[in-house]
């Protein structure tokens, strides 16, 4: 059996950013994200890639250390928390006042692009991410390997300005764009 973590980067992939490539295109995952756990291990093992079972995959969401997985109730649907890049896609966040500070983990190099155009870009994604705790930051920044960055962002003087945030179930707030007069330190690791 492949790595644990193999298969949750290849579901992370499938379920934020290529659902079609299992067959769970519009149709099948709702405007949230949500697939039937059934589709998603049907179409997955389909593939020949991997090979998943519903304990397996009970695991993975179970042990994933950035809680990006959430099964509904019956554990009979599933998603990614943030993270989308698909077009019908709107996350589920809950719209309220964040706290003094956010972080933002990057590279010097995008930092220096962030500069260079004025603002922390949401790219492809539905949002800018941050997290209240600066670790969990330097674990997004780390995974680039390239020279990881911490921003820190003044996010309650933005929201005082008018920027809507929004959390997720797994604590990941979210906007969309943050202007550099907004980032009050970039931290090097």
């Amino acid at each position: 059996m492949k790595p644990i973590g193999e298969i949750s980067k290849y579901l992370c992939y499938i379920l934020r950013h290529h659902p079609d490539e299992i067959g769970a295109a519009h149709e099948v995952m709702d405007e949230h994200g949500w697939v039937s756990v059934d589709t998603l291990i049907d179409g997955v093992n389909r593939k020949g890639k991997y090979h998943i079972t519903p304990q397996v995959l009970e695991m993975i969401v179970s042990t994933d250390g950035k809680g990006r997985y959430r099964f509904d109730e019956t554990h009979s649907k599933i998603k990614c928390c943030q993270g989308h890049s698909i077009d019908w896609v709107i996350p589920e966040v809950e719209i309220k006042a964040p706290p003094e500070f956010l972080y933002h983990g990057t590279t010097a190099e995008a930092f220096e692009k962030i500069k260079a155009i004025g603002h922390i870009s949401k790219m492809s994604r539905h949002a800018v991410h941050m997290q209240a705790d600066p670790d969990k930051a330097k674990q997004s920044a780390q995974r680039w390997h390239r020279t990881p960055v911490i921003l820190k962002i003044s996010a309650l003087q933005m929201y005082k300005d008018g920027y809507e945030f929004g959390v997720t179930e797994n604590n990941v707030w979210c906007v969309e764009s943050v202007p550099v007069e907004f980032v009050a330190e970039c931290i090097y690791l």
